[in-house]
């Protein structure tokens, strides 16, 4: 049972968080997961709090301001920029005995409640397993049929909701037709397309964007001790998630992206064999070969801007060999360079063969611009399996 359970959300059904029989409430299973910076435990939960979403924390702002907060919302985005935090913040504000503004105070014993993931109307859900289910969903129902049980808002955060069932859906989609008196609900998914149509046409919809490497690296260098360079690298290679970029290992994250960077660079140097010997490697390791390709197109990214504009290289610890890559490679070059990197990435994505795939793009690196046209247009034939 991943992270275990949130004592004082929703635990296993007809039990307290002590393991004892609770007739008079139903709660059902709660798994913990990170999803953004995770505030939990610290003592600050505000909207100033939350890190490079200005828009979203400017909207949810002015609904407070207005009293106008709609009775349903979903936040969308990759993991770990704060949608989450936001959802919690937001429940802390319409909670809060001291509010100050439109933000919540801290202190309050309703905002600490919150924070130590216990209070009675702040209600989590998420999925149980790889899928938010029907269970989940007909015991929240159960649970709205009742008032708050203390004053203020009774906010529900459905985390991950792209992931609910066709039933668990459907059941969700009753409770946002009929929304109960006094509660709020907020939906997180990646994107709001991955929702049924009728449930994102009854919530207002919020996007969070991927936070920008310059406040990621700031965040790392005084909360990890991280030098600027390290910061600057890791945050490129999280790719907007400032939750992803907290909870890695720096050390070893560097390590990796020193490998794969330099063998990157080393291409065009490279006999065919070694070549196919590194694209098994990268297609053996699915956990990473997403951000491997990433880093690949930031690395040729680099090579065409510092025939350009060199001040604005990500990678400034690999400025040698870029410049020395960017020497030997005409833009053209590192145009079909890019493409092949960009046309490996389109044919996994739609399930080619990734050892067949990347053993493709390594020739393509090696030649340069001399296939032509016709595979930078896409998959090249026969990588399908």
């Amino acid at each position: 049972m991943r992270g275990g359970l949130r004592k004082g959300k929703i635990l296993a059904k007809g039990y307290d968080g002590h393991g004892m029989r609770c007739p008079a409430a139903t709660k059902f299973l709660l798994f913990q997961r990170e999803n953004g910076p995770d505030v939990r435990g610290s003592n600050v939960m505000t909207f100033q709090s939350i890190i490079g979403q200005e828009r979203a924390i400017r909207l949810l702002s002015r609904m407070l301001h207005n009293d106008r907060l709609v009775h349903a919302l979903v936040f969308t985005g990759i993991d770990g920029i704060g949608r989450q935090t936001t959802a919690k913040a937001l429940a802390m504000a319409l909670n809060c005995a001291n509010r100050v503004g439109v933000s919540a105070c801290n202190e309050c014993r309703s905002c600490q409640k919150v924070i130590s993931g216990n209070h009675p109307d702040v209600i989590i859900v998420e999925r149980s397993g790889a899928f938010i289910k029907i269970d989940q969903v007909r015991s929240l129902r159960q649970q709205l049929r009742f008032a708050p049980l203390e004053r203020g808002r009774r906010v529900i955060i459905i985390n991950d909701a792209q992931t609910m069932n066709a039933e668990a859906s459907n059941a969700m989609l009753k409770i946002l037709e009929e929304p109960p008196k006094d509660t709020h609900i907020i939906l997180t998914a990646s994107q709001v397309t991955d929702l049924l149509p009728t449930i994102a046409s009854r919530c207002q919809h919020i996007g969070f964007r991927p936070i920008p490497v310059a406040k990621i690296a700031d965040v790392l260098v005084a909360k990890k001790n991280l030098d600027q360079e390290t910061a600057t690298a890791l945050a490129i290679l999280t790719k907007g998630s400032l939750g992803r970029a907290l909870s890695a290992d720096a050390n070893k994250w560097m390590a990796w992206r020193k490998q794969v960077l330099e063998r990157v660079g080393a291409v065009s140097k490279e006999s065919t064999q070694e070549l196919f010997v590194f694209a098994e490697a990268l297609a053996s390791d699915k956990a990473t070969l997403e951000d491997a390709l990433d880093m690949m197109t930031t690395w040729f990214r680099d090579v065409l801007m510092c025939k350009f504009q060199p001040e604005k290289i990500l990678n400034g610890d690999f400025m040698e060999n870029i410049q020395g890559a960017s020497k030997e490679c005409s833009v053209d070059e590192i145009l079909e360079k890019l493409a092949a990197v960009s046309a490996t990435q389109s044919a996994i994505l739609k399930r080619a063969n990734p050892r067949l795939a990347l053993e493709v793009m390594m020739v393509r690196l090696r030649v340069g611009n001399r296939w032509g046209n016709s595979l930078s247009k896409g998959a090249p034939v026969g990588l399908k399996g």
